[in-house]
C-alpha cells in the first residue's frame, strides 16, 4: 500500500524531456508507474502512431505529439478572457480614440497568449520548471489586467508610468519564454536541425526583451508620443520569426500539435464572454423596466448573431494534403496552413470581440432611447397641460423623483431641486426663466438615464450653468443633442 502511494505521488522532475521516448519506453513506464502516468503515456502512444515512418527512422528525435489541451492551458485561456472582460468594462468603446486603444491593448494581450501557446503545443511537458513558468505567465496576465485600468496610448505623457509597467511585463514574459526554450535545447543540444530553429526563437525573444527593457527607461513625461509603436513591431517580429523558422525546419513545426484546437477553444471562450456581456445588458434592460417587444427582438437577434458565429466557425474544415501510402500517412496537415490559420485568428478574434461588444451596447442604447422618448413625451404633455408655474413645478418634481429613483440617482447631484425651485418662483410659464428651468429639468433627466445605462458622450465641453446653479454634469452635451 505504501509502495503504491509512493508510485502514485512520485517527485515531479525539475526539467522533463519533451522528446518522444518510443513505445518500448512507455511499456516500461507502465510497469513502474501510476494510473495517471499510464493514461498520459497511452495518449502519447496513440499520438506516436500518427508520426510518419520517415520521421521515426530519420534519426532525428521527435517531440511528443499533442492531441488535446491540458487543464493548465485551458486555465491560462480563461485568464486571457477574464483580462479582456476587465479591460472592456473599464474602457467602454465610445469613439475612434477608444476603439484604437482597445485594439492596441487586445493586440498585446493576444500575441502574448499566442507565444505561450506556440510553446505549449510543441514542447509543453509537466515539470517543476514548466509549472513555475506557467505561474509567471498567469501573473503577467493578472498584471495586464491591473495595468489595463490606466492604459491610454493617446496620452503617453500623462500615463507614461503605465507604459513603463507594461514594458516591464512584456520583458518578463519574454525572459520566461527564453528560459522555456532554453530548457528544450538541453535535450537536443547535439541535434543541429532542432537547435538552429530554437536558437532563432530564443534570439527573437532576447531582442524583444532587450527592446522592452529599453522602452521601460525611454517612457517619460517628455518622451515621444509614438514610442509605444515599438511594442507592436516587437510582437509582429517575434511571431514571424517563430512561424518562418518553424516552416523551414520541420523538426519544430506544428504538425501533430493541437494548435488549431487551442485557437478554436479560445474562440469558443470569447463567444462565451460575449454571452456574459449580453447578459449584463439584459440586466440593465430589466432595471430600466422597459422590457418592450423591440428590446426582446434585439436580444433574440443578438443571440442569433452569437450562434451564427459559432455555426460558421465550428464546422470549418481543416485542409489536408493527401500523400502516397508509402509515407505511412494518408493525410497530414500542411505546415503553412497552421501558420496562416493561427495568424488569421487575430483579426477574427478582434472583429469578434468588437461585434459582441457592439451588439451588447446597441441593446443598451436602444432601451435607453425608449426611456428618453418616454420622458420627452411626458414632458411635452405636462408643459402643454397648464400655464401655472406652481403646478408645472409640482408635476416636474413628481416626474423627476420617479425617473431619478429608477435610475438610482440623487436629485440634488443633478441640480433638479434648484431648477424646479426657479421654475416655481418664475411667476410666468412663458418667461425665459421658466422655459430655461423646465428645459434643464428635461436635459437632466435624460442625462441621468444615459448615465444609468453607462452611455457616455464622445465629446465633453464646459458650459455656463443656467438658473439652476452649478452644472458639472459631463452628459449635458449628449442630452442636449438628443433633445434637439
Amino acid at each position: 500500500m505504501e509502495t503504491q502511494a509512493k508510485r502514485r505521488y512520485r517527485a515531479l522532475p525539475l526539467i522533463a524531456s519533451p522528446l518522444h521516448q518510443g513505445i518500448h519506453n512507455h511499456v516500461s513506464h507502465h510497469d513502474q508507474g501510476s494510473h495517471h502516468e499510464h493514461s498520459e503515456q497511452t495518449s502519447v502512444e496513440k499520438s506516436y502512431s500518427q508520426v510518419s515512418v520517415h520521421e521515426r527512422d530519420s534519426g532525428t528525435p521527435t517531440f511528443r505529439a499533442r492531441e488535446e489541451a491540458s487543464s493548465i492551458e485551458l486555465f491560462y485561456d480563461l485568464f486571457f478572457v477574464a483580462n479582456l472582460t476587465s479591460f472592456t468594462n473599464i474602457h467602454p468603446i465610445d469613439d475612434q480614440q477608444t476603439i484604437s486603444s482597445y485594439i492596441g491593448f487586445f493586440a498585446i494581450l493576444w500575441f502574448t497568449w499566442l507565444q505561450v501557446t506556440l510553446f505549449d503545443v510543441r514542447f509543453g511537458v509537466d515539470s517543476l520548471l514548466e509549472r513555475i513558468a506557467k505561474l509567471i505567465h498567469l501573473a503577467v496576465m493578472v498584471t495586464f489586467a491591473i495595468i489595463g485600468t490606466k492604459f491610454d496610448p493617446s496620452s503617453p505623457h500623462r500615463t507614461y508610468a503605465t507604459m513603463r509597467q507594461l514594458s516591464m511585463c512584456l520583458f518578463v514574459s519574454r525572459v520566461v519564454l527564453i528560459a522555456q526554450y532554453g530548457s528544450v535545447m538541453l535535450w537536443v543540444k547535439e541535434q543541429r536541425k532542432i537547435t538552429t530553429p530554437l536558437s532563432i526563437h530564443i534570439a527573437s525573444f532576447a531582442m524583444g526583451a532587450i527592446l522592452c527593457l529599453g522602452f521601460f527607461f525611454v517612457f517619460s513625461a517628455t518622451s515621444s508620443g509614438q514610442v509605444y509603436i515599438g511594442w507592436y513591431i516587437i510582437i509582429v517580429m517575434e511571431a514571424l520569426s517563430v512561424f518562418v523558422s518553424s516552416s523551414q525546419w520541420k523538426s519544430v513545426s506544428f504538425q501533430h500539435t493541437n494548435l488549431s484546437e487551442r485557437c478554436g477553444l479560445l474562440t469558443l471562450i470569447i463567444l462565451g464572454e460575449g454571452i456574459i456581456v449580453l447578459t449584463k445588458s439584459m440586466n440593465y434592460v430589466v432595471k430600466g423596466e422597459n422590457f418592450s417587444s423591440g428590446i426582446i427582438g434585439q436580444i433574440i437577434s443578438a443571440v442569433l448573431i452569437i450562434a451564427s458565429h459559432h455555426r460558421v466557425y465550428a464546422p470549418f474544415p481543416t485542409p489536408t494534403l493527401k500523400l502516397p501510402k508509402t509515407t505511412g500517412l494518408t493525410h497530414v496537415t500542411t505546415p503553412m496552413y497552421h501558420h496562416l490559420w493561427a495568424l488569421a485568428h487575430f483579426p477574427f478574434h478582434t472583429a469578434l470581440v468588437l461585434v459582441l461588444e457592439g451588439t451588447s451596447r446597441f441593446i443598451t442604447w436602444r432601451n435607453a432611447m425608449e426611456i428618453v422618448d418616454h420622458i420627452y413625451s411626458v414632458y411635452d404633455e405636462i408643459w402643454s397641460s397648464t400655464n401655472n408655474t406652481a403646478v408645472l413645478a409640482d408635476m416636474f418634481s413628481i416626474l423627476s423623483t420617479t425617473i431619478l429613483k429608477d435610475s438610482e440617482a440623487d436629485p440634488v447631484k443633478y441640480n433638479v431641486t434648484g431648477y424646479i425651485h426657479t421654475l416655481r418662483h418664475s411667476g410666468d410659464a412663458s418667461s425665459d426663466v421658466a422655459v430655461d428651468s423646465a428645459f434643464e429639468v428635461l436635459v437632466t433627466l435624460v442625462n441621468a438615464t444615459l448615465k444609468f445605462f453607462k452611455i457616455e458622450a464622445a465629446a465633453k465641453t464646459t458650459q455656463e450653468p443656467l438658473s439652476g446653479g452649478e452644472d458639472k454634469d459631463p452628459y449635458r452635451d449628449l442630452g442636449n443633442a438628443l433633445i434637439v
